[in-house]
């Protein structure tokens, strides 16, 4: 006899805000975003939807209340991005938009980032018929991310996120440096899905980065990584640089980007002439 795994406490909470978007007057449409969306959803994931309403009854909508008709809210907030988020008393957290119907036609600028499977997969309901046929612009496979201007766009921001980070380690600003070779492990981690041929989660690069690199790519990741320490940040950043140049350079052939070899190997020098003893 097989037993039935327990239904993740995410989808109940999913199908409340289904509910609740169908109940609610003022809301003209909605649509999930993230994990649940890709089928990817787990006892970790978050919550995350777009909901559309009426602009001159927006600004009456409680949105703490409409958290509680979900789950009860540990605490609620907007964030840096200005979408509200809630901590509900499970730690399960959730992220809502609540936007005006104007917005529905700004959907269409995410076509080269955001994609869904299915219109199903993210469809929560359409009242009116505005969003469907606009969502429906979303619906495919990821976009190709091996192109001539992709590649090129990281080359630049290598050059330029690496060289920052080097000069501020030279300076002595390990903890700026240590800042800014986080941001650099994300062009790092899109060259090695570009290189790997594994991009579909390309917003996000370093989600399930341990089942979609290769071992090899990995190792090499981990390699680019340190602690607050001068001497961690030197290695994490002559490996960084390396790494880089072996990925760039057979990329920039293929799509006919120019290759500055020699501005690189300049990068990776200063590091040498500012080596600690």
């Amino acid at each position: 006899m097989t037993l039935q795994k327990p239904r993740l406490p995410q989808k109940e909470m999913l199908d409340r805000l289904r509910a609740l978007c169908q109940k609610d007057e003022r809301l003209d449409s909605g649509f999930l975003y993230g994990s649940f969306t890709r089928g990817e959803g787990d006892p970790f994931s978050d919550i995350e939807a777009v909901l559309y309403f009426d602009d001159e009854l927006l600004p009456e909508v409680d949105r703490l209340a409409w958290g509680e008709e979900i789950a009860p809210v540990a605490h609620t907030f907007v964030n840096d991005h200005g979408i509200q988020t809630y901590i509900f008393e499970g730690l399960v957290r959730g992220e809502i938009h609540f936007d005006p119907v104007p917005m529905i036609a700004s959907l269409p600028q995410r076509v080269g980032s955001v994609r869904f499977p299915t219109l199903e997969s993210a469809l929560i309901c359409d009242k009116h018929g505005r969003l469907t046929p606009v969502l429906s612009q979303l619906v495919g496979p990821p976009p190709n991310q091996d192109s001539a201007e992709m590649v090129e766009y990281l080359l630049n921001a290598t050059l330029d996120w690496g060289l920052f980070g080097v000069t501020v380690w030279a300076r002595g600003e390990y903890g700026r440096s240590m800042e800014i070779l986080h941001i650099l492990h994300r062009q790092l981690l899109h060259l090695a899905r570009i290189s790997e041929g594994c991009t579909d989660n390309w917003l996000t690069p370093s989600k399930s980065l341990e089942q979609d690199l290769s071992p090899t790519a990995y190792r090499r990741f981990v390699g680019c990584t340190a602690n607050l320490n001068a001497s961690a940040l030197w290695a994490a950043y002559d490996s960084a640089l390396i790494w880089a140049a072996e990925m760039l350079a057979p990329l920039c052939r293929r799509h006919s980007v120019a290759y500055p070899d020699e501005l690189l190997k300049r990068t990776r020098g200063m590091l040498s002439e500012h080596a600690l003893s």
